[in-house]
């Protein structure tokens, strides 16, 4: 069943607890983009809808990530899961989750 009222987005990164409601989206978003430069393209791989005010969206993304701390950077790719719902006529991202493609580190 799908939540009904699910105005609040949630963002579950790999390797870090979910962020749950606007103020912590906008937090952990602000923390990872102070952090990092993120230079990628994201391709989309499919689209379903699931109901008419729910819709999820998978992708792949691939580029690059600069981290600021260091100055180090290498290769970015993920695959992508988004959970759009649509609210008053505006489609919002309900539910994003990521993981790395890129090979483990050796």
């Amino acid at each position: 069943m799908l939540p009904t009222g699910c105005s609040d987005g949630v963002f579950m990164p790999q390797n870090s607890p979910s962020s749950i409601g606007v103020s912590a989206v906008r937090k952990a978003y602000d923390a990872v983009f102070q952090a990092v430069k993120l230079t990628v393209k994201f391709n989309v791989a499919e689209v379903v809808e699931m109901a008419p005010n729910w819709v999820f969206a998978r992708t792949n993304s691939a580029g690059t990530v600069k981290v600021y701390a260091t100055g180090s950077g290498g290769p970015e790719a993920n695959q992508e899961l988004f959970l759009f719902q649509k609210i008053a006529d505006a489609w919002k991202i309900a539910r994003y989750c990521f993981s790395t493609t890129n090979p483990p580190h050796a």
